[in-house]
């Protein structure tokens, strides 16, 4: 066992110092004294019974506990390492942050794999007994894996760029674990349309069937391939996307490891990352019904509410490059690389870039509805598409603005702000009428569902204008913030110059 343990730290000092700081005798019987006292609650309660509601309870308990328990115990071990400072004596040490963050990863959900595992040979065999072929569970279980790493990487991200949260990251990431994973179990359980089956997709539970033949992704296809026909093809599809989410999210994870002041994905890496979730999520749309596109919409946006987390410079970088481009003009008189930075540029602000990013879905989505027969929804569905990334580049405008508030708690002010804009215009909405709900994220929706007295294209066209209107006043606030901020930095700069020739 020394020696083993001496071949641990060898290979990955980080998870030999997580194990070593965790994995004590008491510890561990706890872990496993809860493990075995659930156990014991499932096979008191269930045996002699129909072992179909025992394997899915006892399933949606190892699928909580280990993604659930294991986010927020690395969540809050990164919340305690950054209080302490004790992260940024980790970034001194020459280990890499893969080898640092894997070790987390194996390290710091130490008890909760323990727990997890001794639940295996109970679940394994209400499932066998259920009939659930062997192979089908043992791959749910690689699905599991899969699934542990995304949202333990997530974890990780979420951890390293939070930490004006003030130490609650623990709390909202494990919270938003459980929400997400009640919310595709409980509304969507008894939805058997294809839209619904891409949720279906990144949620462990559903390959874990209720018995040998209730696979839950029967009816899955993509681009017409009935990949749901196939146990493998489907599953393998799943591991597909998480492969893709992981990997997007260690990208950011580098970036924001090596330089705080970094964002967390390059303009480049965007694109290309619209581009492929355009690609998954519009295949999994068969038909351009009103269900399947406002399932499209509601996964666009919270694409787009990532990328402009991701995308959006803080205050230090704006400014700088403000300043830079002011320098810039200033001995390159007639020359302009403004546009190509705008789109490009790693400091630049992100608002072109999130345009750019909106039309590929945009123009994707449009080709959908155009083999539309009917021409009001039609119309409306153009409608909702277009008001939605109308919406979207409001946000990237107001977030741009918030972060140049010459103010210490910014980031915290500008979320704060963030948050309001997108939820008080719902109350507003419900109180006063259909026309300000065009200003709200319930616009989609809006135009979308029947209504008796539907909204005219006359009432939408004057919505657009509205949206139009606002954006135009935040861009003309941002770039004259940045053009003052360029110009008095660039005084300075000249300035300390002089004076030190």
């Amino acid at each position: 066992m020394l020696n083993l343990i001496s071949k641990l730290g060898e290979l990955n000092p980080q998870l030999f110092r997580e194990i070593k700081g965790r994995l004590k005798v008491w510890t561990f019987l706890i872990a496993a004294f809860l493990s075995f006292l659930a156990q014991l609650i499932f096979f008191r309660d269930f045996i002699g019974t129909q072992s179909t509601d025992a394997y899915t309870w006892l399933s949606a308990m190892v699928i909580i506990t280990i993604l659930v328990g294991g986010t927020y115990t690395l969540s809050n071990d990164l919340a305690t390492e950054q209080r302490r400072g004790t992260l940024n004596f980790i970034r001194l040490s020459p280990q890499s942050p893969q080898s640092i963050f894997v070790g987390k990863m194996l390290g710091v959900p130490i008890n909760v794999y323990i727990a997890t595992l001794l639940a295996i040979p109970l679940h394994l065999l209400f499932g066998l007994k259920l009939g659930v072929p062997l192979h089908q569970i043992l791959i749910s279980y690689i699905i599991l894996v899969a699934a542990s790493i995304f949202c333990y990487s997530g974890a990780i991200l979420f951890s390293l760029v939070s930490s004006w949260l003030g130490g609650v990251q623990a709390w909202l990431g494990s919270g938003f674990m459980l929400i997400s994973l009640l919310f595709s179990q409980v509304e969507i359980h008894n939805d058997s349309t294809n839209s619904s089956l891409l949720l279906r997709l990144i949620n462990p539970q559903y390959f874990m069937p209720k018995s040998a033949t209730s696979f839950q992704l029967a009816d899955f296809s993509w681009f017409g391939l009935e990949l749901g026909k196939s146990f493998f093809l489907t599953a393998g599809f799943s591991l597909l996307l998480y492969s893709i989410g992981t990997y997007v999210i260690w990208q950011s994870i580098q970036r924001c490891y090596h330089d705080n002041n970094a964002t967390m994905l390059s303009k480049k890496q965007s694109y290309l990352l619209t581009a492929t979730f355009t690609v998954i999520t519009l295949g999994c749309a068969n038909d351009p019904s009103n269900e399947h596109l406002f399932t499209l919409i509601i996964l666009n946006f919270v694409l787009f509410l990532y990328l402009i987390a991701a995308l959006t410079p803080n205050y230090q970088t704006a400014i700088d490059w403000a300043t830079y481009q002011h320098i810039y003009r200033a001995k390159n008189p007639g020359k302009q690389k403004l546009i190509r930075d705008l789109i490009w540029g790693e400091k630049s602000p992100a608002i072109l870039a999130i345009a750019i990013n909106a039309l590929i879905p945009l123009i994707s989505i449009s080709v959908f509805i155009s083999s539309l027969d009917n021409g009001w929804y039609k119309t409306h569905a153009f409608m909702s598409v277009i008001f939605t990334f109308s919406l979207l580049l409001i946000y990237a405008a107001l977030a741009q603005r918030g972060l140049l508030i010459k103010n210490d708690q910014r980031l915290l002010r500008t979320n704060i702000m963030m948050a309001v804009v997108i939820l008080f215009p719902m109350i507003i909405a419900a109180i006063f009428g259909s026309f300000l709900s065009l200003f709200s994220i319930l616009a989609p929706l809006q135009i979308l569902s029947p209504r008796q007295v539907p909204l005219s294209v006359m009432l939408m066209m004057l919505g657009l204008v509205g949206h139009a209107s606002i954006l135009g006043l935040l861009l003309f606030q941002i770039q004259g913030k940045l053009q003052k901020a360029g110009e008095s930095a660039t005084k300075a700069l000249l300035t300390e110059n002089v004076l030190n020739s």
